[in-house]
């Protein structure tokens, strides 16, 4: 799949300018309010944006959208278990954000296994064709990237001799030019995807990832582009598309040579930006415009990795509003949601995904209620409106007018104090009412994936005065337009047995009416369509069915239930076996557990999708799933004289997220069972960073009454090592030597991995564009930088003891770009050092002795430098007692 590592081009030395390109306007004229909640609050805030809608800041601002990897239902995904019926939760999900603009990912083999021969009825075309549909019924737009990585049946003929096949630029740029013109021609003209708008060529070019090619590939890119326009043009085809490029992360220089050689074929030039401060993206926008002139300039994705850091350093909302106010023309976020691809083979769960793939469950992340709700109510093609915040610096705003006239404003605020926030829309009279969709920290993640509703209704006017704005950051959207109607299940996915009933249930948001229920798909069941009496089909296997409850207000509007059901018990049959986990994607290592009501049984596994037999593995012990690893489970039961059980499945992707000290492993949860090994090794039994550590042989039970407690109340686990050490640790520390996440190059924050890293902190690898000298430990440190006036931070909040210690690290300076970096240590909020590495060659260095009564304190490295763009490499961190003179 995509490497991530080319958005951090920018942090590694390609200066960014200061300047930013902001309009300001007179304070507001007086003042409407609307009757909201009229309580008095003496830390309330004011804040007035003043919207001025005589003053267009751009007439086509093409909306808000998402970059979409199309292969849910190819090879890759369908192995791991998805099928038609989580297809259907997936369409649903398109329908309710309706995105503006998608940006779709196509590989060519997928059309043209053969050279000249076009396959547009094969089985990943059907694939496509899916999404397709999904978007066109959504009203979005497409935005086709034509060519990306290269699949192996095409390798003989497309890709250059000598460079990486799955990466490689095409070989014949006529004969690739060709192959674009025919598809859009099948798509366009012969399918009616009228919704296929603009074509683009690869991904990041700059990188080393997709479009490699020897010599200058700048100058490769440009003749692509232009063969491309020019057949096109031949064809008849170039007045239905527009073309964009040239998709480059951190690479500006891409897009000035492409004015300089390419500039008739390219209709917009489009970029990539990634965890970028708002002020830092204003810089990112001036220092491309400049060499676009008059030409449009998109933001064709960004994304923001961690759900729980925060939005307004560096989020959505806030980038959604600087690209409308500074006149740039799409904002589209990596990405819609999580899928594997198999040819190659890689995956995109679980890091910058509105939700992952449906067969690790249904429930999305925070991403997709901020995302959904930009996505949804953000007009297309509409006009953006000059908007003046006071100069607010816990306020931004972006004000739109779509071209039925209704009004819609973005507002994101800053956390702190309870807001009463005032639009004030001069000498107009919006006679329209407003409705308000709010968006903060603590929403309710559920698997219905319901958007916010409307949260309060404003009477139309010249003004409007929100006083229920509460201290948490909040994105919020006032509209005048209709609120969209959403169904949400009583249960989305319930269990049933073959031949029973379940009644299911929905109710109707933003909307009046009932729902009408249908089955989707033949022989898979009945509904009562008013009762919504669900009766399940025989099924010898789990299988997995969709059921729709439509609104009867809005049929546009529904809700899918994805309906479980299992083979029927039978007294001559063995029960089906059951998981103790759910399938997910869990942070780190986790223990699972098999069972079957029959006595007597044994389960019988397997973890590569096959059908399991009488001669698969056999479950003797509960299951360890190691960090990094991605398995569907797939169980069966047998006994002699008993027919086997159906076959029942669950899928699992582990993270490395730190959760035991650095080098050991998870063996067993507490009072599980045994944690099982051979020999002499060290288990750490505990939990939240407060550990015992005891030398074991062979295997030990784990529970308190043995290893002793070291955090009551809470539910432990042992970890083992088989590594002993002269001294066992005093204090723990997560991910002590920056060895997570693994990244063959960087990895920027904010993310939290042991540590919490800001934007301008994260992990680099020795092989990394950083060029720094080789960890001492491991084979990567962790970095903190300056740029942009921005100083990084890197924390951990550790368990102490009562005591006296001391923190000793190694560290060292970028030799290769930049200056020096100087940073401050903190216990809590006391500086217990600082430091400022002089050499690229790493050196040791120890804080000063710091004094606890224990419990659980925050230490914390923070960037001093504030000028330039400055790096210090950390590694090899450790807590013990002060050493002796």
């Amino acid at each position: 799949m995509k490497s991530r590592s080319g958005r951090l081009a920018s942090r590694w030395g390609i200066p960014l300018l200061i300047s930013t390109m902001l309009a300001s306007f007179a304070p507001a004229p007086s003042l409407i309010y609307a009757n909201q909640n009229q309580s008095q609050n003496l830390n309330r805030t004011s804040h007035t944006i003043t919207i001025d809608t005589n003053d267009v800041i751009q007439d086509d601002f093409l909306g808000v959208g998402v970059n979409t990897i199309p292969t849910a239902l190819m090879p890759g995904q369908t192995q791991y278990g998805y099928t038609e019926a989580h297809w259907e939760v997936d369409n649903k999900r398109i329908q309710t954000i309706q995105p503006k603009v998608a940006r779709v990912w196509f590989q060519i083999d997928w059309m043209e296994p053969v050279k000249g021969n076009y396959t547009w009825d094969s089985a990943k075309m059907k694939a496509f064709y899916k999404y397709l549909d999904a978007f066109k019924a959504a009203g979005t737009e497409i935005e086709l990237n034509f060519g990306w990585k290269v699949g192996s049946t095409v390798h003989d003929w497309f890709t250059i001799p000598g460079i990486d096949p799955w990466t490689s630029a095409p070989a014949d740029l006529d004969a690739y030019a060709a192959s674009a013109s025919a598809l859009l021609e099948e798509l366009i003209l012969n399918r009616g995807y009228d919704n296929v708008k603009y074509l683009t060529f690869y991904n990041e070019p700059n990188g080393s990832w997709d479009f490699e090619a020897p010599g200058d590939q700048k100058a490769y890119y440009a003749e692509m582009v232009n063969k491309t326009s020019a057949r096109l043009t031949a064809d008849g085809l170039r007045d239905l598309i527009e073309i964009w490029g040239p998709e480059e992360t951190g690479a500006p220089a891409w897009i000035e040579y492409m004015k300089q050689h390419a500039d008739d074929a390219i209709d917009g030039y489009s970029f990539h930006v990634y965890g970028e401060s708002y002020e830092g993206l204003g810089n990112a926008f001036v220092l491309r415009k400049q060499y676009v002139g008059d030409k449009p300039l998109h933001l064709t994705e960004f994304g923001w990795a961690d759900d729980q850091a925060s939005n307004w350093d560096a989020g959505y909302a806030n980038s959604v509003i600087q690209t409308a106010n500074m006149g740039v023309k799409s904002a589209l976020m990596w990405q819609l949601n999580g899928v594997w691809t198999n040819d190659p083979t890689g995956g995109t769960n679980g890091t910058y995904t509105m939700w992952d793939a449906l067969v690790l469950g249904l429930t999305p992340r925070k991403t997709f209620y901020i995302a959904g709700m930009l996505n949804r109510y953000i007009p297309e093609h509409s006009e953006v409106l000059a908007v003046d915040t006071g100069g607010s610096t816990d306020v931004r705003a972006a004000a739109f007018r779509g071209d039925d006239g209704n009004y819609t404003v973005l507002v994101e605020a800053k956390a702190g104090t309870e807001k009463e926030i005032t639009l004030d829309f001069g000498s107009t009279a919006v006679n329209q009412t407003f409705r308000k969709f709010e968006y903060n920290n603590d929403i309710v993640q559920e698997a219905n994936a319901v958007l916010p509703p409307v949260a309060a209704t404003f009477p139309g006017g010249t003004s409007l005065t929100d006083r229920d704005v509460d201290g948490d950051y909040n994105v919020i959207i006032y509209t005048t337009r209709p609120a969209e109607t959403q169904v949400k299940l009583d249960e989305v996915n319930p269990t049933v047995r073959s031949g029973d009933s379940i009644t299911l249930g929905a109710e109707v948001i933003d909307n009046t009416g009932s729902v009408t229920w249908s089955v989707v798909g033949q022989n898979n069941g009945t509904i009562n369509r008013s009762s919504g009496v669900y009766q399940a089909p025989q099924v010898t296997d789990e299988t997995m069915i969709a059921v729709r409850a439509t609104s009867t207000a809005d049929p546009s509007a529904y809700g899918v239930a994805l309906v479980r059901v299992l083979p029927a018990s039978q007294a001559d049959k063995v029960e089906v076996p059951t998981f103790s986990l759910d399938r997910h994607i869990f942070p780190s290592s986790e223990v699972l557990y098999l069972e079957t009501a029959t006595s007597g049984a044994q389960i019988r596994y397997t973890t590569d999708g096959s059908e399991p037999t009488a001669q698969s593995s056999l479950y003797v012990r509960p299951i360890v799933l190691n960090e990094g690893s991605l398995a569907l489970y797939k169980a069966k039961a047998f006994k002699d004289g008993m027919q086997p059980s159906g076959t029942v499945s669950s899928l699992y992707q582990i993270g490395q997220i730190s959760s035991a000290p650095d080098g050991y492993k998870l063996c067993m949860v507490e009072n599980g069972g045994e944690c099982y090994f051979q020999g002499k090794a060290v288990v750490a039994y505990g939990a939240d960073g407060l550990f015992n550590y005891s030398i074991q042989e062979n295997g030990v039970a784990c529970t308190s009454a043995i290893l002793g407690d070291p955090i009551p109340g809470v539910d432990k686990r042992c970890f083992v090592n088989p590594e002993i050490p002269d001294e066992l640790p005093v204090v723990t520390l997560f991910n002590a030597g920056f060895e997570k996440p693994a990244t063959t190059s960087a990895r920027p924050g904010p993310m939290t991995n042991g540590w919490v890293f800001d934007s301008r902190s994260g992990v680099q690898h020795n092989n990394g564009a950083f060029q720094a000298t080789a960890a001492p430990q491991g084979v990567q440190t962790g970095y903190l930088k300056t740029d942009g006036g921005v100083s990084g931070t890197i924390s951990q909040p550790i368990h102490f003891k009562p005591g006296t210690y001391q923190m000793s690290f190694k560290a060292a300076k970028r030799t290769s770009f930049g200056g020096t970096q100087s940073f401050d240590i903190y216990f809590d909020d006391q500086i217990i050092g600082s430091y400022q590495p002089e050499s690229g060659n790493f050196q040791t260095f120890r804080t000063e002795p710091f004094e606890t009564a224990g419990g659980k304190h925050t230490i914390k490295f923070v960037a001093t430098t504030t000028q330039g763009d400055n790096t210090a490499f950390i590694d090899d961190v450790r807590i013990s007692f002060p050493q002796t003179p």
